[in-house]
């Protein structure tokens, strides 16, 4: 099963995100969580974890990756 949350912001979705994610979990669902917004903290603190690396610092950083993609 697949579930995507979209909407603008300050409609909810890092919430209705997260009580998802912990009752799937709590049926013992195998259960993986992917926030692309890179400047919103908010659903790593609601879900309880540390907040992960930005994508792009697997790139070598932001800029670095701006750099390449710009040639």
């Amino acid at each position: 099963m697949k579930i995507a949350v979209c909407g603008k912001g300050g409609s909810g979705k890092s919430t209705v995100t997260t009580l998802l994610a912990k009752e799937l979990a709590g049926r013992n669902k195998k259960v993986l969580v992917i926030d692309s917004d890179e400047s919103n903290y908010g659903l790593s603190r609601q879900m309880g974890v540390d907040l992960p690396l930005d994508f792009t610092a697997y790139f070598g950083g932001k800029q670095k990756a701006l750099q390449d993609y710009r040639g």
